[in-house]
């Protein structure tokens, strides 16, 4: 049985919970949450953030990295641990492998999603991934040499 309109408003009232979490608590989904949330005229809260990897969690990802990570001809990396349903490495459920690949390579931690430079798909050569600021970079790059011809 889902929750009535009148229920998740009680407790929206009662409780500083994202709408997942509440949506938990009441058996029903998020987005019913959602929706009452706005008619209450609510600001959204859909969910908590994600905190920051611990240094024990950061360490975790890098020794099941090592494990898993094979180099193969060319410089590419495969991966023989973990995947999605998608087939993208992961260390833990919350952490591509590609992530920690590019902390590695790069000293910092990526931002926005990591994505392959070359042909091997899911490569993971840390030489071979690109974040969004990179991927960004490019782009401003291309543009200003097409302004230039």
């Amino acid at each position: 049985m889902t929750a009535s309109w009148e229920r998740i408003a009680a407790a929206l009232g009662a409780d500083d919970l994202s709408d997942l979490e509440l949506a938990g608590q009441l058996g029903c989904e998020p987005c019913r949450v959602a929706r009452v949330r706005h008619e209450l005229g609510q600001l959204a809260f859909p969910a908590p953030a994600c905190p920051a990897p611990t240094r024990s969690a950061r360490m975790a990802a890098e020794e099941c990295f090592e494990e898993n990570a094979v180099v193969i001809a060319g410089g590419h990396v495969t991966w023989q641990g973990r995947t999605t349903i998608h087939g993208v490495p992961i260390t833990d459920p919350f952490t591509t492998a590609a992530r920690v690949a590019f902390r590695a390579h790069h000293g910092r931690e990526p931002e926005g999603q990591v994505r392959t430079t070359c042909e091997v798909k899911h490569c993971l050569a840390g030489g071979h991934l690109a974040d969004r600021v990179m991927r960004e970079q490019v782009r401003g790059d291309r543009r200003a040499l097409d302004a230039c011809r």
